[in-house]
C-alpha cells in the first residue's frame, strides 16, 4: 500500500499512485487517518483512488493478464471490422444517396408532366393516354382481325381452289354464288384442300404493322413506301376480287347464262373495297392503338424506374452492417480491460468511511469528522455512487 511521504503537521499530502493496492478497507482508512491525522483533502483522494480502482478490497475479483491481452486482441479485431463496415455502410450511403437523387429527379419529371398536361387542355387530350378510347379501339380491332381473318380464307380459297361445277349448280338451284364469307364447312373444305389457306390472312396483318412501322419513320421517303405499300395491297385484293368474278363468269358460260364484265359486276367491287378499305381501316387503326399505348408508357416507365430504383434503395438498406452491436462489443471488452474490481463501490467508500471516521471519534476532532462527513456525501453525489453490484472502472486513461 502507499504511504505518505511527511507528517499531517507539516501538511503533507498522501501521494497519489497507479498501483493497485488490496487492503482491508476499515482497517486501511484508520490507520490513513491516524498517519495523517485525518486530513480532509488527503481523505478524498483516497476515495478518489477508490472510485479509479487503485484502492480494492482484499477480495477483489477482476481480469488476469492474460485475459487483458486476450480481450486487447478481441478489440483490435473488432475495430478493423468496424473500419471495414464503415467504409462499406459509406459507400452504400453514397449509393443510396445517388438513387434518392435519381428518384426525386424522376418524380418531379412525372409531376412536370402532369403539371403541363392539366394547365394544357390540348395537350391533355392528344398526349395523355385515354382508357376509353384505347379500350373502344381494341375491341374494333379484334373484331376487324377476326373479319378480316375469315374473309381473307375465304377470298383466297374461292379463288384459287374453284369447283366449277358447284358453281353452277348453286346458280341453278338459285342459290347464287355464294357469299365472300365462309361458311362453317368452307372452313373445313380449305382445311382439307390446303391448311396453309390459314396463313393467308397473316400476309395482310404483315402488311398493317408495315404501315405502322412506316408511319413512325421519320424520313420522309416514308411516304414513298407507303404509296407502294397500298398499291401493292390494292394490287393483291384487285387481282383475288378478279379471279373470283371470272371464275364465277366462267361457270355462268358453261351454263350458257349470260356473263357481266367486271366493270359492271356490284360483286367485284364489294368483294374488292371490303378487303381493301377494312385492311386500310385496320392498319390506321392498330397505329392508333400503338401510339396511344406509347402515351401510356412514358408516364408507366417512369414509375417503373422509380418503383425499381426504391426497390435497389431498400436492398442497398438491407446490406447495410450494423455497427451499433460492434461499438458495444468494443465498449464492453474496452471496460472489461479497465475494470479493476466488480463490487459494491457504496459499500467499499463505506467500509473505507467508517475506518476513516472510526479514527476522528474523539471530541477534540469532530470538527474534521465532520469535514470529512460532509466531503463523503459531496464525493458520492459527484460521482453518483448508489448501492448496487457495479464494475469499478479505471480512469487512468
Amino acid at each position: 500500500m502507499t504511504t505518505p511521504t511527511n507528517n499531517a503537521s507539516s501538511g503533507n499530502k498522501e501521494a497519489v499512485v497507479h498501483q493497485v493496492n488490496r487492503v482491508n478497507l476499515y482497517d486501511f482508512g484508520y490507520e490513513k487517518a491516524g498517519s495523517v491525522k485525518g486530513d480532509p483533502e488527503v481523505y478524498v483522494s483516497l476515495l478518489n483512488r477508490i472510485a479509479n480502482g487503485d484502492l480494492v478490497e482484499e477480495n477483489y475479483r477482476g481480469l488476469t493478464d492474460d485475459e487483458k491481452k486476450e480481450r486487447l486482441q478481441l478489440i483490435r479485431d473488432l475495430e478493423k471490422n468496424y473500419q471495414e463496415a464503415e467504409a462499406a455502410n459509406a459507400k452504400i450511403e453514397t449509393d443510396v444517396a445517388e438513387k434518392n437523387k435519381k428518384i426525386d429527379e424522376f418524380r418531379q419529371e412525372l409531376l412536370k408532366m402532369h403539371e403541363i398536361r392539366n394547365n394544357d387542355h390540348e395537350k391533355l387530350r392528344t398526349e395523355s393516354f385515354s382508357t376509353l378510347k384505347f379500350s373502344i379501339g381494341l375491341f374494333i380491332l379484334i373484331m376487324l382481325s377476326g373479319y378480316l381473318f375469315f374473309f381473307y380464307v375465304s377470298a383466297a380459297y374461292k379463288a384459287l381452289y374453284v369447283d366449277f361445277e358447284k358453281i353452277a349448280d348453286g346458280i341453278a338451284r338459285g342459290a347464287g354464288v355464294g357469299s365472300i364469307m365462309p361458311q362453317p364447312y368452307e372452313l373445313a373444305e380449305a382445311i382439307q384442300y390446303n391448311f396453309l389457306l390459314f396463313l393467308v390472312p397473316f400476309v395482310f396483318y404483315a402488311f398493317g404493322w408495315a404501315f405502322h412501322v412506316l408511319l413512325e419513320l421519320r424520313q420522309k421517303i416514308k411516304f414513298l413506301f407507303i404509296g407502294l405499300l397500298i398499291a401493292v395491297t390494292f394490287t393483291v385484293d384487285l387481282l383475288l376480287a378478279l379471279i373470283i368474278h371470272n371464275n364465277t363468269e366462267t361457270a355462268k358460260d358453261l351454263m350458257g347464262l349470260a356473263t357481266t364484265p367486271w366493270s359492271s359486276s356490284p360483286t367485284f367491287y364489294i368483294i374488292l373495297f371490303l378487303g381493301f378499305l377494312v385492311y386500310i381501316t385496320w392498319s390506321l387503326l392498330i397505329d392508333y392503338l400503338m401510339r396511344e399505348w406509347d402515351k401510356r408508357k412514358i408516364a408507366v416507365n417512369l414509375r417503373k424506374i422509380i418503383r425499381h430504383l426504391t426497390g435497389d434503395v431498400k436492398l442497398l438498406k438491407a446490406k447495410m452492417m450494423p455497427l451499433d452491436d460492434i461499438k458495444e462489443r468494443i465498449a464492453n471488452y474496452r471496460d472489461d480491460v479497465n475494470t479493476v474490481m466488480q463490487g459494491n463501490l457504496k459499500k467499499y467508500v463505506d467500509q473505507f468511511s467508517s475506518g476513516w471516521i472510526a479514527y476522528l471519534a474523539p471530541e477534540n476532532m469532530k470538527s474534521i469528522k465532520e469535514r470529512c462527513l460532509s466531503l463523503k456525501k459531496d464525493f458520492e453525489e459527484r460521482n453518483g455512487i448508489r448501492p448496487g453490484i457495479v464494475k469499478i472502472i479505471s480512469k487512468r486513461g
